[in-house]
């Protein structure tokens, strides 16, 4: 009897002893954090994506679903509110400079608190702590989203002093557009001065790829990066997929981990816009981001992933709708409509539809805008819309063809889709936390909580934001 009892102790210990080995090793602080900010990317446009992904109409996801809905499925979910001090909308700039300081802010300041006080951000902080850090943005990098983790100013226009402090910080790695707020005016040495600074500088793919290891400062646009449903069009253009590989790949060579801000800004773009077309090539861009991500985490232990919306736009989703103006066959006491006659509940050939799609409507019509009354007849308006959407379009189906933007607002119609605005709206976000300590990222939460408990997985300090 007393050997089965000493035996038994012994195994305990030896069970015990495995557990805390791998307590040990999901408590430890994480080595590296990717944080991927997907501007403007609210619930509604998470699920419109994942669905269709779902539904194997997507030509690229004929035999599995979205890696977005992998990392959620491997990860921690949780909802935050977004609110400034006393607003209750926000822009990006707020956003930003809330996610990256924790600290309370107001719309258009970046890096500035809601008393005007610069305040410090997770970039400088890891800088600190002796991590290499980044920022990547298939925007312009001096945009609102990355300039909030890099920059202090009162305005988020000042995008040439912005530029100059995201030098002065001295990221191993700042990719995207903006090349003319580093080159022109005030700002025209700034790249002889990065270079200086040990940067390579490099403004297409080709030399983006070749990049082997320090510092890189690449350029890829004067302003904003083409739209991914129009990157067919500009093949020496890196996707945002290629540059956040080349980031992991160089600042993974740091022994000491690192920080690294992915931005997919062009999706608040075509939000904006109400272009479900572009909207969904963007949202597809970044699924392969996430995919990457989750195959350098899964390759490197130690790797967290967090994955945000800085704010919703649109409001897009698929509703049903009355097609043959019967009128209603009747109305509940709840108020909802009951149609008799043809109801379209939405097809999933829609995916398929909206993937064809070659051109950004919004560029679209602003080229229709620049040119005379005359010239946009409707067979001009058919052949350049079935150019841009990539199927024949039949006008007669639209009515009133010289209201341009009536013919967009129509296109979505025609597909299910409603959308609410063309700004932001307050909608609740989706935070999605992968790796050690991804636990303290469920429930409810608000955006200046998110710095506090990537410091805690981090182990910048000894405070817990459970």
């Amino acid at each position: 009897m007393r050997k089965i009892v000493f035996g038994l102790v012994i195994l305990c210990g030896v069970v015990s002893g495995v557990q805390a080995e791998e307590l040990v090793a999901s408590t430890s602080p994480a080595k590296n954090l990717i944080w991927i900010v997907a501007d403007g990317m609210g619930p509604e446009l998470m699920g419109f994506f994942m669905e269709g992904a779902r539904s194997g109409a997507m030509r690229d996801y004929k035999k599995d679903v979205a890696a977005m809905e992998h990392l959620i499925n491997d990860g921690e979910q949780g909802l935050f509110f977004n609110n400034t001090q006393g607003t209750i909308v926000t822009d990006s700039a707020a956003a930003a400079t809330q996610m990256a300081t924790g600290k309370w802010s107001l719309p258009g300041r970046i890096g500035i608190d809601y008393q005007g006080n610069p305040v410090e951000n997770l970039l400088e902080l890891a800088k600190k702590k002796g991590k290499a850090i980044g920022i990547i943005s298939d925007a312009y990098v001096t945009d609102a989203t990355p300039a909030g983790f890099t920059a202090h100013v009162q305005n988020r226009r000042d995008k040439t002093e912005i530029a100059r402090q995201q030098l002065a910080l001295a990221p191993e790695v700042i990719l995207g557009g903006g090349k003319k707020y580093f080159s022109d005016g005030e700002n025209e040495n700034l790249l002889a001065q990065a270079a200086e600074q040990g940067y390579q500088i490099v403004f297409d793919k080709k030399s983006l790829l070749k990049a082997r290891q320090g510092r890189l400062l690449g350029l890829f646009a004067d302003k904003g990066m083409p739209m991914a449903v129009e990157m067919h069009a500009h093949p020496k253009t890196p996707s945002l997929v290629q540059m956040a590989q080349k980031a992991l790949d160089l600042l993974a060579q740091d022994e000491d981990g690192f920080v690294l801000m992915v931005e997919a800004g062009k999706l608040d773009w075509a939000a904006h816009a109400n272009d479900a077309g572009a909207t969904l090539a963007e949202l597809k861009e970044l699924d392969k981001v996430i995919d990457a991500a989750q195959a350098f985490a899964k390759q490197h232990p130690g790797t967290f992933i967090y994955l945000n919306a800085d704010h919703d736009t649109g409001l897009g989703s698929f509703v049903y709708q009355n097609l043959d103006n019967s009128g209603a066959a009747h109305k509940t006491r709840q108020g909802e409509v009951l149609y008799k006659g043809n109801v379209f509940y939405g097809n999933f050939d829609t995916y398929a539809k909206l993937e064809k799609q070659r051109r950004s409507l919004y560029y679209l019509q602003q080229e229709w805008e620049k040119l005379p009354a005359e010239k946009l007849t409707p067979s001009f308006i058919q052949k350049q819309l079935s150019k841009a959407l990539g199927y024949p379009v039949d006008m007669s189906e639209f009515e009133n063809v010289s209201d341009v933007p009536g013919i967009f607002k129509q296109l979505n119609t025609q597909y299910g889709l409603a959308w609410a605005t063309q700004t932001h709206s307050a909608a609740v976000l989706i935070g999605v936390a992968y790796g050690p300590g991804q636990e303290k990222f469920k429930g409810v939460y608000h955006n200046t909580e998110i710095l506090p408990k990537l410091k805690t997985v981090l182990g910048f300090h000894e405070e817990s934001y459970d």
